[in-house]
């Protein structure tokens, strides 16, 4: 049977299509494979895990930062929801992680959807899905790890959907919701929010914007009142005023383009760029909004390549967007023919597919550190992942990343509070054990630290790491480094209980 021209134009459409499937299924395989590993996947889970215990246990999200616990610099919506889904499956990374799993597919359907309605073609759509799904590897397979980035993606492109198809005041307050909602996810948040209201209020529907400005500045200013006046500041500081203090990367705006942007989806930029003059613009300015969010979140020291999931799924619409349409034209078939070689670029990526699954090695080297901490008399000092001492049943300590953006602000009120804490703890010999996996992460330590301490002999836990037992997303290795009060256990002892 002969194929028509019509048939043969929609080609690529259908291969994209095809294959935009196949990359969801390998993500969502890959995601659903490790959800039930019991430790970090990545190395920031586990404050995320302490910060949905504080909550479980009634204790406040956002307190003066100690030597027991800082916060994570984020608003509290996915720690909130992930606490309301722990409540009911216990207390452990799955409920955090499939949180964030739903949001990463519910990503995939409001990416398809927006480019099915705006361009009436489901293959384009499926495509532009399977696009955002195909970057999982080269984003570090940051879509589902107990993160708040894949939550506050999905309300932002709720926002965009329903703030580019609104006609009546109830949907421009319910986008106003959905944008305030991504906010209290992740306070980037606000430039999506604010261009889009902009853009509206210098059209035709500036009534509707009007309204969703006005509910987006209502919700906000309303949480930020009563978390403000509840945390006694503290959560200002730590929303609005911590990031704000750190110095700049000087190397991110290159960084953005050569090692994060176009490696990963440069081909489907170029298709991106042929939907400018089709889109409309609360869609293309509100993609423009999400980028700029991605390319902020790393101008500031400490970013990592989890600020740019809004920037894929951005382009990954627009692209969508160019190859869309009921009838083939030169663009479609430009665009399509892009996207295909943009997922067989991707596609060499999944050969990491299996490096970003935990294996049994792993899991025995977790299971033998939690019950070697579990056998010290009080809180253990693990930097680097306070969520193994929460599954151990011992009291977590700060975070190194989280104590990190406090002694590494302009702040020197919050600093000097966590040092003089840090001081305190070490002073009393209130840890029962520092266990280390690089020195950096004594950073804020006092300098006499060998005067309450003494750091074992390197042997001790030479035989723990073995390039196993370190996050698939990144982060430092396994603990390296023991150091126990003067005067109680001793190195022996401690070394005969790891075994």
């Amino acid at each position: 049977m002969r194929l028509g021209p019509v048939r043969v134009a929609r080609l690529p459409h259908l291969l994209a299509a095809t294959t935009g499937l196949a990359a969801i299924s390998v993500c969502a395989y890959v995601a659903v494979s490790r959800m039930g590993y019991p430790y970090a996947l990545e190395w920031l889970e586990g404050n995320s895990l302490v910060e949905v215990g504080r909550l479980l246990a009634g204790r406040p999200l956002y307190s003066a930062p100690t030597a027991d616990y800082v916060p994570d610099a984020y608003p509290p919506l996915y720690f909130a929801a992930s606490a309301v889904l722990a409540g009911l499956l216990g207390l452990s990374y799955l409920p955090l992680r499939l949180l964030s799993l739903v949001a990463a597919l519910g990503c995939f359907v409001l990416l398809a959807r927006l480019v099915q309605r705006e361009t009436g073609d489901l293959a384009a759509g499926v495509a532009t899905a399977g696009l955002y799904a195909a970057t999982y590897f080269a984003a570090a397979s940051w879509f589902d790890f107990a993160r708040v980035d894949s939550l506050f993606l999905l309300l932002s492109l709720a926002g965009l959907h329903t703030a580019r198809w609104m006609r009546r005041p109830g949907q421009a307050v319910a986008a106003g919701l959905l944008l305030s909602a991504a906010f209290l996810a992740k306070q980037s948040a606000l430039a999506e929010a604010a261009v889009i209201s902009v853009t509206l209020l210098c059209g035709p529907r500036r009534r509707l914007g009007g309204l969703l400005a006005a509910t987006f500045a209502a919700v906000v200013g309303l949480t930020t009142l009563v978390w403000g006046l509840g945390s006694h500041g503290w959560y200002v500081f730590y929303v609005f005023r911590i990031l704000a203090q750190h110095p700049l990367d000087r190397s991110a705006p290159a960084g953005f383009w050569t090692w994060y942007l176009l490696p990963t989806l440069g081909i489907a930029l170029v298709a991106a760029l042929l939907a400018v003059r089709r889109t409309p613009p609360v869609v293309a300015l509100g993609c423009l909004a999400l980028a700029v969010e991605g390319y902020a979140g790393l101008l500031h020291s400490g970013g990592a390549v989890n600020n740019m999931l809004p920037v894929y799924a951005a382009v990954a619409l627009l692209a969508g967007i160019a190859m869309g349409g009921a009838t083939p034209s030169p663009r479609t078939l430009v665009a399509g023919a892009l996207v295909l070689a943009q997922f067989a670029v991707l596609a060499m990526g999944a050969s990491a597919a299996g490096r970003t699954i935990p294996d049994a090695a792993d899991r025995r080297v977790g299971d033998r550190l939690r019950a070697w901490l579990a056998g010290f008399d009080g809180p253990v000092a693990i930097l680097s992942d306070p969520g193994l001492s929460v599954l151990a049943g011992l009291p977590p300590v700060a975070h190194r990343a989280a104590a990190a953006d406090v002694l590494r602000g302009s702040g020197s009120a919050a600093r000097e509070a966590l040092e003089r804490s840090i001081r305190r703890a070490v002073t009393e010999r209130r840890f029962a054990a520092i266990v280390v996996g690089r020195p950096a992460e004594l950073r804020g330590f006092p300098a006499d630290l060998t005067r309450y301490y003494r750091r074992c002999p390197e042997r001790l836990l030479a035989d723990v790491p073995r390039g196993v037992f370190r996050p698939v997303g990144g982060g430092p290795p396994a603990p390296s480094t023991l150091w126990l009060p003067i005067g109680r256990d001793s190195c022996a002892e401690a070394a005969r209980r790891l075994g």
